[in-house]
């Protein structure tokens, strides 16, 4: 459980978007090898990364 003040609470949700925005990149690069697909969706604190028609995308 986070302890922390409202303020790191923020920054730190702030970088796990950061990061779940990489990962959809990577899952993009990934897709575009053309050797498989994702389920369609991974739920991470910085959002929902979900495939649509325009690749992985963070909700």
């Amino acid at each position: 459980m986070f302890t922390g003040t409202p303020e790191q609470l923020r920054q730190r949700e702030e970088k796990a978007g950061q990061l779940a925005e990489q990962v959809a990149e990577l899952l993009n690069q990934i897709d575009a090898l053309g050797i498989g697909t994702g389920n369609g969706q991974l739920h991470t604190p910085g959002g929902q990364i979900r495939q649509s028609t325009n690749g992985w995308t963070v909700c």
